[in-house]
């Protein structure tokens, strides 16, 4: 028990050791100072060999580069760019996630803050955070809390242990996904730019071995990963830690799965302007390019317009089927009875308007079908022609009513549907009907 609680005391002498250092740890190796820290090999406090095995663990290899060209990231990486120590250009990386790169910026106080000025967020070393609670009480380990529920990033995490982190103050175009409460800056922010995704984690120590002892601080890595994971299309962690240089162009589309050649054309154009805005966007520019692309849209929207025709508008354009008055019935029959149509449903709006007329006449009334009501109708052709006579229009009545005009009938977008056996049953109760008029039918 003794030897456990020395242990114990060893453990936790360690981890306050490695929260209490301030900065990366540098080596001398073969004269030329080299970036101890984030070492992906090494299991000591300050490595990533933990970060590695969980993105063993989700599927991912991790490359650690000495070198990094933008061309050669495809859409089955994803950039992770630990304490840069070499600027980060603002316009490639920016380019990167606007073509579908998905990307983890954890930089504290290295050379990435022109490129998250670009991306509009603001990073700042604030001395102390002013946090609501800290690890053990020490004032340079702060914990964050979630700050937007229900975030892929947050599921599972109740809070991060942060050591000496810096602060990222203010936050446009990104969610803030943990930080210290309202008004005092977020240290993880995630967003989207074009189709890709990006993270900025503003202490990288979050990803050494020591800190990934943290649950809170273990689940938000593996939730990083999981989020930029392209759905389990990507394969491979590409890692640029410290004096790593950067050259190069990313790629224009890395990942537009599913884009059109117009969307090719439109992303084209917004990477253009994307890459012109460091140098050409004035004011003065960008009213000239306004202007250009006014003209542009016009001139195509001219010569998508139909050539000027001086015609009298006759409704031709519609492609309808208006059958001549009087209609021959039979010839309409045989016009639909076709094996891959057979729709009767012309052929019953005729019989339909030959009955109105018919009902017209015993009622006196212009269109009886459709300006009385069915009590209205039947109890007036039952005055006029007898009780019979009424009730075969309420058998008829809702059938009536219920089909289209010819010229909906007709049209090529219509759909109703009438059988030939509908049709045949409804012959044979309208020539009821006119029999019971006391008219003939129509030929």
């Amino acid at each position: 028990m003794r030897a456990a609680g020395v242990l114990v005391a060893a453990f936790a002498l360690g981890l306050g050791l490695a929260l209490a250092t301030t900065g990366p740890a540098r080596a001398q190796e073969g004269g030329v100072e080299a970036l101890a820290d984030y070492d992906p090999s090494s299991k000591e406090w300050n490595g990533l060999y933990t970060f590695t095995r969980t993105a063993a663990g989700v599927g991912l290899e991790v490359l650690s580069v000495s070198s990094l060209a933008w061309s050669d990231l495809d859409e089955g990486d994803i950039l992770v760019l630990v304490y840069p120590l070499q600027r980060v250009e603002p316009s490639r990386l920016a380019a990167f996630v606007q073509a579908g790169g998905h990307v983890v910026i954890a930089d504290d106080f290295g050379e990435a803050g022109d490129a998250l000025a670009r991306m509009g967020l603001l990073r700042a070393d604030v001395g102390t955070p002013q946090a609501s609670t800290y690890y053990r009480s020490r004032l340079y380990a702060p914990v964050a809390v979630p700050l937007t529920a229900g975030h892929p990033l947050v599921e599972g995490v109740t809070e991060v242990v942060a050591n000496h982190p810096a602060v990222l103050t203010d936050v446009k175009g990104a969610v803030p996904i943990l930080g210290f409460g309202a008004g005092q800056g977020a240290i993880v922010v995630a967003g989207e730019h074009g189709t890709g995704r990006f993270v900025v984690v503003s202490d990288p120590s979050i990803f050494i071995n020591r800190m990934l002892q943290f649950p809170g601080n273990l689940s938000l890595t593996v939730n990083i990963l999981r989020w930029l994971d392209r759905g389990g299309r990507a394969d491979r962690v590409v890692l640029l830690r410290g004096d790593v240089p950067m050259f190069g162009e990313p790629r224009p589309f890395i990942d537009d799965a599913g884009m059109d050649r117009f969307g090719r054309s439109v992303a084209g154009v917004n990477r253009w302007l994307e890459q012109r805005n460091d140098w050409l966007l004035t004011p003065i520019a960008m009213r000239v390019i306004g202007g250009l692309l006014a003209v542009a849209l016009a001139m195509l929207a001219i010569a998508a317009m139909p050539p000027w025709r001086r015609l009298p508008l006759d409704g031709r354009w519609l492609r309808l089927i208006r059958p001549e008055r009087p209609a021959d019935l039979p010839q309409i029959v045989a016009a639909h009875d076709h094996p891959r149509a057979r729709n009767f449903l012309l052929p019953a709006a005729v019989l339909r308007d030959g009955a109105a007329t018919a009902l017209a006449r015993a009622t006196g009334t212009v269109d009886p079908l459709y300006q009385l009501p069915e009590r209205d109708l039947v109890r007036r052709v039952a005055d006029a022609r007898g009780p019979e006579a009424g009730n075969a229009v309420a058998r008829l009545y809702k059938r009536l009513r219920g089909l289209p005009s010819r010229s909906q009938a007709a049209a090529p977008w219509s759909r109703g549907k009438v059988s030939k056996r509908e049709l045949e049953e409804l012959h044979r109760d309208v020539h009821d009907l006119y029999r019971k008029l006391g008219e003939e039918p129509d030929a």
